[in-house]
């Protein structure tokens, strides 16, 4: 998440084409454009369309076809005593037939079916929040390996400097053999310490080529070994707080849950609704008759659960009891929030104390180099103490850099934790 108030700017450096660069932001952008999880989001809105279109079925009528076909062992029967009564009357049937049409309408719900939309929508958009949390995570995997990457890199450039002052020296050397002023002795301990070198850009360059390659698994990309990943330049530590994902999911959810609470009480509502029967079958509704006939029936009911044995309310007891734990999850999040930052800043502190000695070091130790390189040209020291002092200025730009770069990753750390990258 990025915002005005701070400034980010990842930049290239040198003169490389912009085709043969990658900056921090590219490689945020590729990650989440090829999570697996971002098809999640379009899922998600469906389910959530499907649920929210079946709440509303509820005041759709209900159409319920049903038969039946029986045979009963006895029937009423209605005999009079007096014989003088010239009445009989017909024999109820034992067999019964029958195919009936059940129709029911709501007329009124007590808000349950608006009220399970809201649940619903609310339900949805929690869904759609943690996703963005689980998307958000991803950029942190990026910095570990962008920020891996770059200190590979420029650990890479010291170690080509180192070995432009060997073979400098080693011409340097060469003519001096040749004019009889040294001993190839000496020119040796050089080839050695070259080919040391070497051997050491062909770790780096194949731990690179590894950490590349996760890059590549991560962006969906393919970037080639040549390319460059440009250093990010931060000004500004002046984001806002709060900004994570992860807050936002814990309001939504939060919601979600009310909307649940909510939703208990209205089921709690009286319920009427429309009814009506038609049918064909023998007997209809006249028990007495042995013909088969049409027959139907409207009416209206009521339905209302007024005593469900304290269980809405136990419900609603579940849900805040869930709100309660949703609050410390927040509270231990804001915890482990604030100890991250604190570690960066202490870190970011510590490098920035460390490149000021650094930087002496260097200047010190670059000064030696120079005085040894010249006292191996007059012969006052071997070859051997020449590159002891060579090597310690290499390591000493090597801790430069590093410090350097892991100051930019504790910046991004620092503004990543805070979600404000």
């Amino acid at each position: 998440m990025r915002t005005t108030a701070v400034i980010l700017l990842l930049t290239m450096t040198g003169s490389l084409a912009a085709q043969d660069s990658i900056t921090l932001f590219d490689c945020h952008l590729q990650a989440l454009e090829n999570a697996p999880r971002l098809s999640d989001r379009e899922i998600i809105r469906q389910i959530g369309a499907l649920k929210v279109d079946n709440a509303g079925t509820s005041w759709f009528p209900s159409l319920n076809l049903n038969g039946k076909l029986s045979y009963q062992s006895d029937v009423v029967t209605v005999a009079l005593t007096d014989p003088t009564i010239p009445v009989s009357f017909p024999e109820v049937p034992h067999d019964q037939y029958g195919l009936n049409l059940d129709v029911s309408q709501n007329l009124y719900d007590g808000g349950i079916t608006r009220q399970t939309k809201v649940f619903e929508e609310a339900a949805t958009a929690a869904d759609l929040q943690q996703v963005e949390v689980d998307l958000y995570g991803l950029k942190s995997k990026v910095n570990q390996f962008y920020f891996a990457i770059l200190v590979l890199q420029e650990n890479r450039k010291n170690l080509d400097i180192h070995m432009d002052n060997l073979m400098t020296r080693c011409e340097v050397m060469n003519s001096a053999i040749e004019h009889g002023t040294m001993l190839e002795t000496d020119l040796k301990v050089v080839d050695v310490e070259i080919l040391r070198v070497k051997q050491s850009v062909v770790e780096i360059d194949a731990r690179r080529k590894s950490f590349l390659g996760v890059l590549n698994v991560l962006c969906g990309e393919e970037f080639h070994e040549g390319i460059h990943l440009a250093a990010p330049i931060l000004d500004g530590l002046n984001g806002e707080q709060n900004t994570r994902p992860e807050y936002q999911w814990f309001d939504l959810e939060n919601a979600s849950m009310e909307a649940g609470k909510e939703l208990m009480g209205k089921k709690r509502m009286p319920v009427l609704y429309a009814f009506g029967q038609t049918g064909y079958g023998k007997p209809g509704y006249n028990m007495m008759s042995e013909e088969w006939d049409f027959y139907y029936m409207l009416g209206a009911g009521l339905r209302w659960n007024i005593w469900d044995w304290n269980s809405s309310n136990r419900e609603r007891q579940v849900i805040e009891q869930q709100q309660q734990i949703l609050r410390n999850r927040r509270a231990s999040f804001d915890q482990e929030i604030e100890s991250l930052m604190v570690q960066e800043e202490a870190k970011m502190e510590q490098y920035k104390k460390s490149m000021e000695l650094e930087k002496r070091v260097l200047k010190i130790q670059t000064e030696l180099s120079e005085n040894a390189a010249i006292k191996l040209a007059n012969g006052t020291i071997t070859a051997t103490e020449y590159i002891t002092e060579l090597n310690k200025e290499n390591v000493a730009r090597i801790n430069l850099a590093t410090h350097q770069i892991q100051l930019m990753q504790s910046f991004v750390n620092f503004l990543t934790i805070q979600g404000n990258l």
